[in-house]
């Protein structure tokens, strides 16, 4: 910060004093150390005398992907989402409970791992962050991962913004939006796209979530020539698939891979899931 900043500072919280009894000040503790004293140092020292807080406003760094270090702070970046996870319920150290989503994003110069913590997961749960979008991501912190990976961590300070119309979009790599294949889906994650037959009838049944809301879900199974996986469709998708016959052709758009109660993955339907019915099963 430059000494003219701190006598700008020394002034607005000292009104009784003038801009040159402050430059006075200034000199005068220079005086009396010779040339150890920059104008800036002088300028604290003084500030501090005075009782004069000097609040410096931290670095913002807009950056790429590849510049990043741990230990940065109030950074911003900008990229790709290429895939996100659906958020997960955490237990904090005072035993209360808080939310986490996961991110990864791609600018032109490599991929980021990107942590959404508690208010911030709601950028995912209500699907304002969709795969394929350019996302502003500033006031983040920079962290190694227990992979040893970078990862940027948005928590209360954070600020995001899913609306870039100056955004250039040849200028971030594509999200490949393509049909995975059942033996494709080694782990969590999504959303993704997945095309099969229903090999079961779905099953629907009522349930009460975390926010005690009642809500249906119906359950299926899914196989491609490659696998079978279960599936789980929530709410009004669980009355679409209720009235879907075994035998019938489905792609379903934007769904997320979990882990089940039974410890296997499954497809789980989001509020940005689609199902579509390409040929129609005999009833």
């Amino acid at each position: 910060m430059s000494s003219e900043k701190i006598v700008e500072q020394i002034l607005s919280s000292r009104p009784d004093l003038t801009r040159i009894d402050v430059l006075k000040m200034i000199e005068k503790k220079r005086e009396g150390v010779g040339e150890f004293f920059t104008d800036e140092t002088a300028a604290r020292i003084v500030a501090s005398e005075l009782g004069v807080e000097i609040v410096q406003k931290p670095l913002r760094l807009e950056i790429l992907v590849q510049d990043l270090v741990s230990g940065l702070n109030d950074v911003t970046v900008s990229g790709r989402v290429i895939t996100s996870f659906p958020s997960r319920t955490y237990t904090r150290r005072d035993l209360t409970k808080g939310k986490l989503a996961r991110l990864q994003i791609a600018d032109r110069s490599g991929k980021l791992k990107v942590l959404l913590w508690d208010d911030k997961a709601a950028f995912v749960e209500t699907g304002e962050i969709k795969q394929g979008q350019i996302i502003k991501l500033s006031h983040g912190y920079v962290r190694e991962g227990l992979d040893g990976k970078l990862e940027l961590h948005m928590g209360s300070r954070g600020d995001i913004q899913t609306s870039l119309p100056e955004a250039e979009d040849d200028k971030y790599p594509p999200a490949t939006l393509r049909i995975r294949k059942v033996a494709e889906i080694k782990e969590e994650g999504g959303p993704i796209t997945v095309e099969g037959i229903i090999s079961t009838t779905p099953a629907v049944r009522e349930v009460v979530t975390s926010r005690n809301e009642k809500v249906k879900v119906a359950s299926f199974e899914l196989r491609d020539d490659n696998g079978r996986i279960g599936v789980s469709a929530w709410r009004k998708l669980a009355e679409i698939a209720e009235e879907l016959a075994v035998g019938t052709r489905i792609k379903i758009r934007n769904v997320f891979v979990r882990t089940s109660f039974a410890d296997q993955l499954e497809l789980t339907s989001h509020s940005f899931t689609s199902i579509e019915v390409l040929t129609e099963g005999e009833k």
